[in-house]
């Protein structure tokens, strides 16, 4: 069974602030008398369901070109944490995480957020659980909101979740809609949008589970 667990694209979806706000605009019309009908795109690179690439916090990372379909793609852990407010290490511990693997969080974030309003306050891992994953050496860390940088009412100066992560190339999907979704083994196939140079791409995620 494929689940999609990418956020669709919408007049009023949520964008982080001060991000790109997506639009469509038809610019050919076949009603119009146009050949055909097409539309113009806007949209940021962190613009609903996307992927984080090196180069978004770290000089000289790599781009979203430069990542190998291999570190987007295959076994993920699926991990039902909530009913905590935030991740920790301790929480993880409690998993069987090792390198190379894709690690998927559900948090209370999946109760309350469903594409369409920023949250003031929301659920993400502290600093000591995210240095735990990078040093795990995963490929990838899936959250279900649209950052995984900590509010920023309990920012460290000095510090970020992202660059802990993508320093280590452990490389970031945010705004996951996993709301359908139950704890467990699943296959990810995760294909952002191969545009040269960039910091990051929208991506189509999609969980595969054997039933």
């Amino acid at each position: 069974m494929l689940i999609d667990v990418s956020y669709p694209y919408t007049d009023f979806m949520a964008v982080y602030p001060n991000n790109p706000k997506f639009s469509i605009q038809r610019v050919q019309n076949l009603e119009k008398g146009d050949s055909a009908n097409v539309s113009l795109i806007t949209i940021g690179t962190h613009t609903g369901t996307h992927i984080d690439a090196p180069s978004h916090f770290v000089s000289g990372g790599k781009t979203i070109d430069q990542i190998s379909l291999e570190a987007l793609n295959g076994t993920a852990k699926l991990l039902d944490l909530r009913g905590n407010d935030e991740i920790t290490k301790k929480l993880l511990s409690h998993y069987d995480i090792v390198s190379g693997d894709i690690v998927i969080l559900k948090t209370d974030n999946s109760n309350v957020f469903h594409g369409e309003a920023v949250l003031k306050d929301y659920v993400t891992l502290d600093y000591e659980a995210a240095e735990y994953l990078a040093e795990k050496n995963i490929k990838m860390i899936c959250i279900d909101y649209m950052t995984i940088e900590r509010p920023r009412a309990k920012r460290v100066a000095g510090r970020s979740i992202h660059n802990i992560l993508l320093s280590k190339e452990v490389l970031i999907a945010e705004m996951l809609d996993l709301t359908q979704v139950v704890e467990g083994i699943y296959q990810v196939y995760c294909f952002p949008i191969n545009i040269a140079g960039a910091d990051g791409a929208p991506a189509r995620v999609v969980l595969f589970k054997d039933v």
